[in-house]
C-alpha cells in the first residue's frame, strides 16, 4: 500500500515558495515556533501575531502578561530562532 501523506500546511509551504513568496512561509513558521514556545494558555491569550523584515510583532489580551514576556523577549526569540533553524527573528514587539 501506498502512503503519501502530507499536512496541509506542508502542501502550502511548497505552493508559496514555487510562488516566490518566502516571507510567507517564514510568517507560517515563525507564528507555528511562537505557539510551540508560550504553549496553549499564553496561545490563548494572544490576539494576534504577525512577521515581517525581522520584527514579530504579537498584541495580547493582558497587560502583565505583555510585561512578562516583554523581559523575556531575547529568551523568546532566541527559542524561536532554534525552532525555525535560523535567526530571522531579530526583535519582538509586545502590544
Amino acid at each position: 500500500m501506498y502512503s503519501n501523506e502530507h499536512t496541509l500546511q506542508d502542501l502550502l509551504k511548497k505552493a508559496y515558495r514555487r510562488l516566490d513568496m518566502d516571507e510567507t512561509v517564514m510568517e507560517i513558521d515563525v507564528k507555528c515556533a511562537y505557539v510551540s514556545v508560550v504553549g496553549d494558555l499564553i496561545n490563548r491569550l494572544t490576539r494576534s501575531v504577525r512577521f515581517a523584515d525581522g520584527t514579530m510583532t504579537v498584541s495580547l489580551a493582558s497587560a502583565a502578561l505583555r510585561q512578562e514576556l516583554w523581559q523575556r523577549r531575547e529568551s523568546l526569540a532566541g527559542r524561536i530562532n532554534d525552532i525555525v533553524g535560523k535567526t530571522v527573528v531579530k526583535k519582538i514587539v509586545f502590544m
